[in-house]
This record gives structure tokens, sequence and C-alpha cells, in this order.
């Protein structure tokens, strides 16, 4: 990358900087980062603001922050029973929004089909109050990706969508280009740009909903492994002789900490209830509740606790429905880590609830749009008098 778009990545990346900060984080000198930014404050892709003065002595410096083009990305979080589609300014101002409620493991055709047409429909709307093009489209799939293909990895979990190019088929549906990742991944990318992780380089990130995926952030970077199935810790065997795991093994961790078995677990105590997923927060309140919260926390952090060995994160953000039962369950997983961690290694990791909770994959895709948009050649902001 040029000394250009260094600095315009890292502002656009941290939301702000000052110029020392930007010397200091990209190792360029005063004279390079002065002429960089006069560069690109001319061309109006920073704007320069007084800095916060937080009780130190002097004025605070002038930080600089990003200004954006006009346009819209699309953002397509699927999960194994809902689709939420959205559509974003590239400031990731949330437009319109709309979400489905659908079983998308045996549906898949449906699915599919329903994908595309909220794609269409939220890009008609969006069109409609944004200036400037809806420029890039990213999908969350709650599965391995082989990104060679474009298509699910396993033979196992979304079985049906195995083999399909889903970024040609939707691409070709909606007249877009479509970009795919795993919505764990997205996940994390969402938490460390704009939640819990507050841009720690390394983080492990966890959805633990229907499924349990780790979205896994190395020096900054996302890593999906060769094969796209890093993170997939849904599918460790924690019990040799355990229940049966939908990927063919037996005892898997999903098979113990998935949304809706720990819910199964608690479902005596409302009689009649269908839908205890909405009541997560309160049920986390009941005395007996907690214990089994805790409890699968602290089965979900043994496991965390040999990646934690690993790869020797800054952070791990619990997300996903269960990052909504209370402290409970982030309290066990934190538990496991600190107990199994190596000697003085303890209480080094930040365990901490999804800032985002259930839209962390969302603003994912959104992001991941976002920076496909900005990479695509949109550079130049327009000129201020044609901004709303």
């Amino acid at each position: 990358m040029s000394a250009r778009d260094k600095v315009l990545s890292h502002v656009r990346r941290h939301g702000s900087a000052s110029r020392p900060e930007l010397q200091t984080a990209l190792g360029m000198s005063r004279p390079v980062v002065a002429a960089v930014v006069r560069d690109l404050l001319a061309e109006e892709l920073l704007t320069e603001h007084q800095g916060e003065n937080t009780g130190g002595r002097g004025r605070p410096g002038r930080r600089l922050r990003p200004r954006y083009p006009a346009g819209a990305v699309i953002g397509v979080d699927v999960s194994h029973r809902h689709l939420t589609v959205a559509a974003a300014t590239l400031d990731l101002t949330v437009r319109t929004e709309h979400r489905v409620a659908i079983d998308v493991d045996t549906r898949p055709t449906e699915a599919l089909d329903n994908t595309a047409d909220m794609i269409r429909r939220t890009v008609e709307e969006v069109r409609l109050t944004v200036d400037g093009p809806v420029s890039a489209c990213a999908v969350g799939i709650p599965g391995p990706l082989d990104m060679n293909k474009r298509a699910i990895a396993s033979p196992t979990i979304l079985s049906s969508w195995a083999g399909l190019d889903l970024a040609a088929e939707l691409g070709s549906r909606t007249g877009l280009t479509v970009s795919l990742d795993n919505d764990a991944n997205l996940g994390a990318l969402a938490e460390h740009r704009h939640g819990s992780a507050d841009h720690r380089g390394n983080l492990i990130y966890v959805k633990a909903s229907d499924g349990i995926g780790a979205g896994l952030i190395v020096h900054g970077i996302p890593v999906s492994g060769s094969f796209g199935a890093a993170g997939e810790i849904g599918h460790t065997q924690v019990i040799p002789d355990g229940d049966w795991c939908r990927c063919g093994n037996r005892g898997c961790l999903e098979t113990i900490v998935s949304v809706r078995q720990v819910l199964q677990q608690v479902r005596h105590f409302y009689p009649g209830d269908t839908d205890l997923r909405a009541r997560l927060p309160e049920i986390a309140q009941h005395p007996v509740a907690r214990k089994i919260f805790a409890e699968s926390g602290r089965t979900l952090g043994r496991v965390l606790a040999n990646l934690c060995a690993l790869l020797d994160p800054a952070a791990v953000v619990i997300g996903g429905e269960m990052s909504q039962a209370g402290e409970a369950f982030v309290d066990g997983v934190r538990d496991s880590i600190e107990r199994l961690a190596q000697p003085g290694f303890d209480n080094r990791v930040l365990v901490v609830a999804s800032a985002l909770g259930t839209r962390a994959e969302l603003m994912g895709s959104l992001t991941l749009a976002r920076d496909i948009a900005l990479r695509g050649g949109i550079r130049r902001a327009p000129s201020r008098s044609n901004t709303r």
C-alpha cells in the first residue's frame, strides 16, 4: 500500500487519529504524514476537528476523521433460523433493514429465493434515499466456506447448499457483486472494528447460537484457514459417547452449549412458552437458570482455553444468542479460561460479551461490503454542496 492508502485506511479503520498517532502506528516520518494528510484533506477524504480535552495540560490536539463518498452497501446475515438484509451508507448508518424467519437448513431453495428477493427490495428502497451507487453486497453464511469455490465446504453442515456457488447465484439474481464469508468471521470483524474488542490485534469471537463457531483475528488479520474451516469449534468433541451431532460425530460442543440445548434444560420452568429465546435476558435472572448458564459457559470455556493456549489472544468476545444470557454465561467462560490458563497467564485475556449482541454478524457483513466498495475505486468524496 502507498503512504496515502495506509493513512486513509488507518483513519477509516479506527474512526479518528492524530498526526502523531499516524507517525507512530505507521512508522512514517512527520513530513510524510503531513504531506499525505494535506492531500487527503484537499480531496475531502478526511476532515479535521479539535480533539476533546481529557484533563491534561494545554490545548487538545486536532484529530482527523474519515469522510466517506456517497453511496450504499448491502449486508446479509444468513442464520439457521432467519435471514436479515440491511442497507447502509458508507459511514455504516443503516437506512433500511428486513428480517424474515425461515429454516435455512432444510429449506435451501426457499431461503435462497428469499435472500435474493430481500436484497433486490432493499436496494430499491435505499436508492430512494441515498445518492450514489449501491456498490457492494456481503453475505454471512453459518458454515465453513471454500473461498476458492465460493461454496459451503462441508457435506454435513448446510448440506443442502454444498457445492452451490452462492456468490454467483445471488449476483446473477440481484445484479450486484456479492462476496461471502463465514458469519462468525464477520462477527469478529464487527467486534474488532466497532465493538468490545476495541481494535485489539489478536482476538477470538464466538457466535453461540444454534451452532457454535469462532472467528479468529491474528495481528489484525482475519484467519479462515486453508479450507475455510478455521474456528469451527462447535464440532470439537467434548463427550466421546455423547449425543449425535449433525456433523456425524458424537458429543460435540454444539450438542451441549447451543442455545437450543441450553434452553431445553430450563423449559420446565416455563410450561407452555413456545419462544424462550425472546425471553433469554429475563430467564437469565432465574436462580436455577443462572446455574445452568454458568455451567454451559464453563463447558464452552474449556474448549476456548485450549484455543487461547494456541493463539494467545488479547480478547475473547462472546456473541450470538447466548450473549443475551446474562453475566452467568460469560462468567462461566471466563472461569474456565482463567482456571486452565498457563501459570502467569491468568487474567491476561479479556473475556466479555459482545457489544453488538445478535447484530454483530449483520454489522460485520456491512463492514466487509464497505471495505470492498472502498477498495473498488470509490476514492473521492463528493463536494459538500452534493452531500446530505
